[in-house]
């Protein structure tokens, strides 16, 4: 189920998956991995666990460095909650690092953590966002936190929330995305509210959490918001949004653009919203330079 895929800049892929057993009892969290100039591919199984809590299907993201390394994030059910673990193989190895549990580092905090995504740049650097599960915190509310490596054989942070915290009765904080610059620094894009964003800044700082694009209809939808980041740290966020206004009931995408220093343009709809087709699934990509910037 699920299945993401990533190739790196030396020819290395690497495919992932969430697999369940035919007794719907059992799932594993599987990645296959063809090396730069390999004919053939490998599957490993990083974790096995037995489903539980809420039901809820979570991707394996993956993403390769420029050197080969191939790090993967997933979760598993523990029995009591929802724990984001991550493991990288090294270039030219079959083994794969001893799996970290990020969502749990905090002494006295276990993390319930859904909705998770990961990062990784040229040199390796890694970060994971997630969200705290709705369905475990209704009396406590939900946050977005974020655990970062330092190359590919740095020891993971402990969880820091980068978003405001939304009780039941406000809200939820849910999805967050994590696109990193050739530094290492992170922006996270997060539904609350509306889409907001916060940008980590040089001095490890983080901005304030920034609303990047809010409909001004009632009763409207948020779907599908994507994020991609160049080496210099800007970003482009890209954004469906349905209006369920009487004689319009259709979906426009929106566009923002932020810097650096955490700055965002004026969002823009770049279709047309008169028109009667609606606009979906949206997805961003840039290049490393930034030259180069799209929207599907």
């Amino acid at each position: 189920m699920t299945p993401k895929v990533a190739v790196g800049a030396n020819g290395t892929m690497a495919v992932s998956w969430t697999y369940q057993d035919a007794s719907l009892q059992g799932q594993k969290v599987q990645v296959a991995v063809k090396p730069a100039g390999a004919t053939s591919w490998r599957g490993y199984t990083l974790a096995s666990f037995t489903p539980g809590g809420v039901a809820i299907t979570c991707s394996v993201p993956v993403a390769i460095d420029a050197s080969g390394n191939v790090t993967a994030a997933w979760n598993v059910w523990d029995g009591t909650r929802n724990v984001v673990q991550a493991a990288t193989l090294p270039a030219g190895s079959n083994t794969w690092s001893a799996t970290s549990t990020l969502s749990s580092r905090l002494s006295g905090q276990e993390h319930d953590g859904l909705y998770f995504s990961l990062a990784v740049n040229a040199a390796g650097d890694a970060g994971v966002a997630y969200s705290l599960s709705p369905y475990s915190t209704y009396s406590t509310g939900t946050a977005a936190f974020y655990v970062s490596r330092n190359g590919t054989d740095g020891s993971w942070s402990t969880p820091e929330q980068i978003s405001e915290t939304l009780m039941s009765w406000e809200g939820y904080v849910v999805s967050p995305q994590v696109g990193l610059d050739v530094n290492g620094f992170a922006t996270i894009i997060y539904m609350g509210n509306s889409l907001e964003a916060t940008r980590e800044l040089s001095n490890g700082s983080w901005t304030p959490p920034n609303t990047i694009v809010q409909s001004s209809v009632s009763g409207a939808s948020y779907m599908s918001a994507d994020l991609a980041v160049d080496n210099n740290g800007d970003a482009l966020v890209a954004l469906s949004i349905f209006d369920p206004t009487v004689n319009v009931d259709r979906a426009s995408v929106w566009v923002t653009q932020g810097n650096a220093v955490g700055n965002w343009t004026p969002q823009l709809c770049i279709t047309d919203p008169s028109v009667p087709v609606d606009a979906y699934a949206t997805r961003v990509a840039v290049s490393p330079d930034g030259t180069l910037k799209m929207v599907g």
